[in-house]
């Protein structure tokens, strides 16, 4: 009985222990707070709104030019499959033209602002119909101007050019319902950096242009180099890869693009695990597609949720964890 006690004293206290660990843990458990959401959670799925256009793609590897883009592509990280249109040289239909999306409910809203959206060197306007297609359920109108170059001003001006003609065409479902007031340039590659020349070329003239004409920003996803930040003047978000070695973070894009941005509000975010054409990769696998969502609403919109991700001094998307890096500049600072 003296050996037995002390055992049973010991079990006891054992039990009690693991008892109260237990308990301490559930509390803990408790206590902890949810992981923050990031844009990509909050805003990467698809909107609320359909979609219409006479846009029809096919998998780009239905034809060689396409099957060698995918091929690429996928060697670099993508894991969805690219679409593709039939412009040449991806088929046998024009090099060069425009893409109009827009919501099919647009006239229950009335309006809806404009995003003019310009692919990179090489690609066909059909790898960017999933990007799309995600903006326009988010209530904008967007237009794809595409010859193959991609890489100069008149490109996205032909896109605006042919917006303004269908917004004042009675015989468009469109006719009175695009808000140019709210223009957007956004652009991927050599199309972001047609993007930031036309958004420097046409704000001092834009009211000569179109009296309800109003650029309000720029979106430039990986940037080409012929662009320079200092003659930009309306807010711009920088958006780059980790993983991309075609414009790494550290070039251009910072040298002389959003490091030279002194007159006008800018940022930059660097995203982790985002190569050079995760832009053309399905929405879920471009881990920044909640991030430029979330830039259109807040330019398109004035969306008080996505405005939490850009301004003011408790702005969100330094604690996103999808960022390798994420600054913004003096002005940017000042936005309230």
């Amino acid at each position: 009985m003296r050996v037995m006690a002390p055992r049973r004293a010991v079990a006891a206290a054992l039990a009690a222990a693991t008892m109260l660990a237990g308990s301490w843990t559930a509390v803990a458990a408790a206590d902890e707070p949810a992981p923050a959401a990031t844009a990509q959670t909050v805003f990467g799925g698809d909107g609320p709104h359909p979609v219409s256009t006479s846009v029809r793609t096919n998998p780009c590897q239905d034809s060689v030019y396409g099957m060698i883009q995918h091929i690429a592509v996928h060697l670099l990280g993508n894991r969805d499959d690219l679409t593709c249109t039939q412009a040449f040289p991806n088929g046998l239909e024009s090099p060069a033209g425009v893409n109009t999306y827009y919501p099919a409910d647009i006239a229950d809203l009335g309006s809806a602002p404009l995003i003019v959206l310009t692919g990179g060197f090489d690609s066909n306007p059909g790898q960017y119909d999933r990007l799309a297609r995600q903006w326009v359920s988010n209530g904008f109108v967007v237009v794809i101007a595409y010859e193959w170059f991609n890489s100069l001003a008149y490109v996205p001006a032909a896109a605006l050019a042919v917006a303004m003609t269908t917004d004042r065409d009675p015989a468009s479902p469109l006719y009175r319902r695009i808000d140019l007031s709210h223009t957007v340039f956004a652009g991927h590659s050599g199309g972001g950096q047609a993007s930031l020349q036309i958004a420097t070329l046409l704000p001092p003239v834009e009211k000569s242009v179109d009296p309800e004409l109003h650029v309000t920003g720029v979106l430039a996803i990986q940037p080409g180099p012929l662009a320079v930040g200092a003659l930009i003047n309306v807010p711009t978000l920088f958006l780059t890869g980790y993983n991309d070695f075609v414009v790494p973070d550290f070039a251009w894009v910072r040298w002389w693009q959003y490091n030279l941005t002194f007159n006008a509000p800018a940022w930059i975010a660097n995203a982790r695990g985002v190569s050079h054409f995760s832009v053309v990769d399905g929405i879920d696998n471009y881990l920044s597609a909640g991030t430029a969502v979330a830039w259109l609403r807040y330019l398109g919109f004035g969306d008080e949720t996505a405005k939490s991700y850009f301004v003011g001094p408790d702005w969100q998307l330094p604690a996103d964890q999808t960022y390798f890096s994420v600054e913004r500049n003096a002005l940017a600072n000042e936005v309230r």
